[in-house]
């Protein structure tokens, strides 16, 4: 930061650093949380196909089921596309905090 810059200016850049900070580890949890309902989306379905296949001697599912198992896909790659979304503004984020950490 400027010589010239008051006391003012650092409390704002302090106060928007702390925001910045508080955003990111906000976004460290929910891409957590969204990477864990994904693996477990994408194990659950593991699991009853293979279950499936294991009591009917085939990979062929009931029409309810695979309905549903295609919801389950679709919202999987939802979490996907929010997880590859949330990457990027995290990485936005740290940019900026990068920024005005240089700035302090």
């Amino acid at each position: 930061m400027p010589e010239s810059a008051g006391p003012d200016r650092r409390r704002d850049v302090e106060a928007l650093f702390d925001r910045l900070s508080r955003a990111v580890s906000t976004l460290g949890v929910r891409v957590d949380e969204t990477r864990r309902r994904a693996e477990k989306a994408e194990a659950d379905y593991r699991n009853v196909v293979g279950a499936l296949g294991d009591s009917t001697g085939s990979a062929a599912l009931p029409g309810d089921l695979d309905e549903r198992l295609r919801a389950v896909a679709a919202e999987n790659r939802g979490l996907r596309e929010t997880l590859t979304r949330a990457r990027s503004k995290a990485e936005r984020l740290r940019n900026r905090l990068a920024h005005v950490e240089d700035e302090v």
